[in-house]
């Protein structure tokens, strides 16, 4: 399947490392490309995978020599040179032609679990590839609290040069990077839980992100003998944070964070790194630590915490809140002058960062409240989402009320009877407005 060269007896990774990023790319739906486009791409890509470390990088090797392979595919209008010539580079940049996977194989790698299978396979390639490891491939000489340029790091200890995880081919070591506040503008929420693990964010920008290469490569760093050795991005490089490892009892969890740019939302990893001796402090502390029991406490109704839904413009949110919130007042003080207790309450969800918060409690009739400041079909569906997302967590399941300014027309009304959704609303008047309870 792959005619590899070799380079002293050690065969060399340049086909393995091309049909990786071939793969890697799949799910663009774009199957072949053409040279111009991509050549200084691949040419990272190999960089990445450790090839400047055998001599030049030389994209245009990898992609002739597979014009064999069934793999492979090139369209131009003359036959490809011999790899291994001075003629590959001149006819690529003539031709400029297109190439990548083969149509068999894009259909067959457009399989999840075939493009793990085959990416696995490439990996243990590579590995050969990588040779032994010398006899200071287990020496570690960065301190924690060092700044380095990371350059630097990846010309002595391996990795790849781009992105937040870096398995070692050549040393025993998988080097991770975070900057925990850049790297929220790409959905990435870092930093050091009241469990004593520093949370680390899975790669992967766009999407939900799945457990393969970089991500797969710190949940095996046991069973592949490396260190997860950790590095926080400054201003004047890279400061070395210390020697780590997943949890044993619980490694990931997953939660959901934006998109790069402030993109939908989508499912991130989060790794539990537990630290292996000492490492350097930094101002990094999650909000919230997850845990994997909920946690239901009371928090006064005057408390402004809300929890963010989409609006069809920038404008109605802002409108929406201020409703809800001159509406959840009004109706807690009806609730207190009738001698009721009132409260919101805070929920912490299993192996959540964020808890989400109700409206109004009352605890004297034990009634869950979600407010909305319109009677739209939108918003009243979304308050039954709401209202039966929180009652999870309650024992014993609370009723359910929803809270609007005025009654909802029929329709709505036979909606929230079938979910089990009370419904109460206000009267017009606003100095004074009474309630009806449906």
């Amino acid at each position: 399947m792959l005619r590899r060269a070799s380079a002293r007896g050690v065969p060399l990774p340049h086909q393995s490392l091309t049909l990786l990023w071939a793969v890697e790319r799949i799910g663009d739906g774009v199957r072949l490309r053409r040279w111009s486009e991509v050549r200084d791409e691949l040419a990272a890509a190999l960089v990445a995978g450790g090839v400047e470390n055998r001599g030049r990088v030389a994209p245009e090797y990898p992609v002739v020599a597979l014009r064999h392979s069934p793999l492979w595919e090139i369209r131009a209008s003359s036959a490809a040179p011999a790899a291994h010539s001075s003629q590959p580079r001149r006819w690529l940049d003539r031709e400029d032609p297109e190439f990548g996977l083969s149509a068999p194989a894009f259909e067959l790698l457009r399989d999840e679990r075939n493009r793990e299978q085959f990416a696995a396979a490439l990996h243990r390639l590579l590995d050969r590839a990588a040779g032994p490891a010398g006899p200071d491939a287990g020496f570690w000489e960065i301190q924690p609290g060092v700044v380095v340029v990371r350059r630097d790091v990846h010309a002595q200890y391996g990795g790849r040069r781009q992105g937040g995880i870096g398995p070692s081919r050549s040393t025993p070591n998988v080097l991770l990077f975070t900057d925990p506040i850049r790297g929220r503008s790409h959905g990435y929420f870092d930093g050091w839980g009241d469990d004593g693990c520093f949370h680390y964010t899975g790669e992967g920008q766009l999407g939900d992100q799945r457990m393969v290469q970089g991500n797969q490569a710190i949940l095996g760093h046991r069973r592949d003998g490396r260190t997860l050795r950790l590095f926080r991005v400054v201003r004047d490089g890279v400061e070395y944070l210390g020697a780590f490892e997943i949890d044993p009892d619980r490694p990931w969890y997953t939660s959901e964070a934006p998109e790069t740019n402030g993109g939908p939302l989508r499912t991130v990893i989060m790794f539990r790194l537990r630290p292996q001796g000492p490492v350097q402090s930094i101002d990094a502390d999650l909000p919230e630590t997850p845990t994997t029991i909920s946690r239901v406490t009371s928090v006064p109704v005057e408390a402004s915490n809300a929890e963010q839904y989409a609006m069809t413009s920038p404008a109605e949110p802002t409108t929406a809140f201020r409703r809800e919130a001159a509406l959840v007042g009004a109706y807690s003080e009806h609730l207190r002058s009738l001698g009721h207790e009132v409260c919101r309450k805070r929920i912490l969800p299993p192996n959540e960062p964020s808890p989400l918060f109700t409206d109004l409690f009352d605890e004297t009739t034990g009634e869950l409240i979600e407010a909305k400041g319109t009677v739209t079909r939108e918003a009243v569906r979304m308050a039954i989402g709401q209202l039966i997302d929180y009652r999870r967590f309650f024992e014993p399941p609370p009723r359910l009320v929803l809270l609007v300014p005025r009654k909802p027309r029929p329709d709505l009304l036979d909606l929230c009877s079938a979910a089990g959704v009370s419904v109460v609303w206000g009267s017009d008047a606003s100095s004074t407005p009474t309630w009806t309870i449906n």
